[in-house]
């Protein structure tokens, strides 16, 4: 069995739960925090407007990278259970492939903590203005960041976990009230699965936006959270591989639900409208398709997807970085020991995440030269660390016996030539947007 025998009683960790439905369900926790930390601002107006320009024609796209995804991350997943190192961190994992990760991780976690809140803090803010009004946006936005602040700074993930189920059980019940007032085509909706590319619509082929949807999903550096998320809840023997794959399948299925039921109100009150890309276009048509209840039904699901992302990302990526320094500065994790938060370092990150705030200020700079910084360092760094990801799961000196089997490194090869690809594409992106 285990190469470890023993941690998980050393370290306190709860045993597996038995082998019943209602048991893994509430032993569930990491999943449904990445599966929220995933679904972010952006990916609601996309889906929306997705849905608006293809109708249900796409939908099959949603599963299909959700395939992709739950291959990578439970790859990412398997190292923090099965490593013989005794490394609870996939960022230590990383490190061993070779050194030049540390400082590679430390940099790029730095830098991508305040791009990706300055896209999410905004969202936050327009969803509270949308639903209360009476203040500008950008000081909806100061209010968001002070809550996640709050629940961000002493780095307790039990806090983040009950928060997210209760987020989850509110986004679940608003999007289905949505449905049931805008009524399905479901007969659309299953056709919607077939494999099928409409002609093009707007600027884009319908096929490029089938990859680019695919692209985006496996090119995101939020896969690289839920390993730290399961260090957070104990599960780091390989008597947890089963929780944990259900748990992550768990988390997937909530993304799929939320992204197709986005996608379908988006099919039903968008489809054939010209012009409507921003949140406001989407709430003031869905008011227009079910009443004063639908800019409130919308705003009330861009509040949950936007908050959750900047909290569970704020508090993954500090972790994350106070790590990757503990990587490249050994002593520094002698003086501050294996608790994390301890490092003063993890509070400066919440404190640096939560300033990109500045960037809602309504004459702000636009947000090209971070969507710059963004393409040409996420999508080759997520390459180089799926690589390493296939090297370190398949050396004995790492894994002892769980090394990987052909078929995971076959599966764990097609998502090295995915991100590849959106490598490509990103940095194409990019020079695109500067010249």
């Amino acid at each position: 069995m285990s190469e470890r025998p023993g941690q998980a009683d050393q370290l306190g960790i709860p045993a597996p739960p038995a082998e019943n439905f209602l048991a893994y369900l509430r032993a569930f926790g990491p999943g449904i925090v990445v599966a929220l930390s995933w679904v972010g601002t952006g990916d609601l107006i996309d889906n929306s407007v997705a849905g608006g320009n293809y109708g249900y024609a796409l939908l099959w796209v949603l599963p299909l990278s959700l395939v992709f995804r739950f291959v990578f991350v439970n790859a990412l997943g398997k190292y923090p259970l099965y490593n013989v190192q005794q490394d609870p961190s996939i960022v230590r994992g990383i490190a061993r492939a070779h050194p030049a990760f540390g400082w590679l991780m430390l940099v790029s976690f730095v830098i991508y903590t305040h791009i990706l809140l300055a896209f999410t803090l905004s969202g936050v803010g327009v969803a509270l203005e949308g639903l209360f009004g009476g203040l500008p946006s950008f000081w909806w936005s100061v209010i968001g960041a002070l809550s996640v602040f709050a629940v961000t700074l002493k780095g307790a993930y039990r806090l983040i976990e009950r928060i997210f189920k209760v987020v989850l059980a509110v986004m679940v019940l608003t999007f289905v009230v949505g449905i049931v007032l805008v009524g399905i085509n479901w007969g659309e909706l299953v056709k919607g699965f077939a494999f099928e590319l409409p002609p093009q619509q707007g600027l884009f082929d319908s096929g490029l936006v089938a990859s680019s949807l695919v692209l985006a999903t496996l090119g995101s550096m939020a896969n690289l959270f839920y390993p730290e998320f399961l260090r957070e809840k104990g599960w780091v023997t390989p008597a947890h591989r089963k929780v944990q794959q259900y748990d992550l399948l768990f988390g997937t299925v909530v993304v799929l639900f939320l992204a197709v039921a986005v996608w379908a109100i988006g099919a039903e009150v968008l489809f054939g409208k010209q012009g409507v890309s921003e949140a406001g276009d989407i709430a003031g048509a869905l008011g227009e398709a079910v009443g004063p209840l639908g800019p409130y039904i919308f705003y009330l699901g861009l509040l949950g997807a936007a908050w959750t992302t900047v909290a569970g990302s704020l508090f993954a990526l500090g972790k994350m970085v106070v790590e990757s320094l503990h990587v490249v500065r050994p002593r520094r994790r002698e003086r501050y020991g294996s608790a994390i938060t301890k490092d003063p370092v993890y509070r400066w990150m919440i404190l640096w995440g939560l300033l990109a705030v500045v960037w809602s200020l309504p004459h702000a700079p636009g947000f090209v030269a971070l969507v710059v910084v963004s393409h040409v360092l996420t999508s080759p760094f997520l390459l180089l660390i799926v690589i390493a990801l296939i090297v370190m799961l398949n050396r004995t000196d790492i894994m002892g016996r769980y090394t990987n089997s052909w078929k995971e490194n076959v599966g764990l090869g097609l998502v090295a030539v995915f991100v590849a690809i959106a490598a490509v594409q990103g940095i194409g992106k990019a020079l695109g947007e500067m010249f």
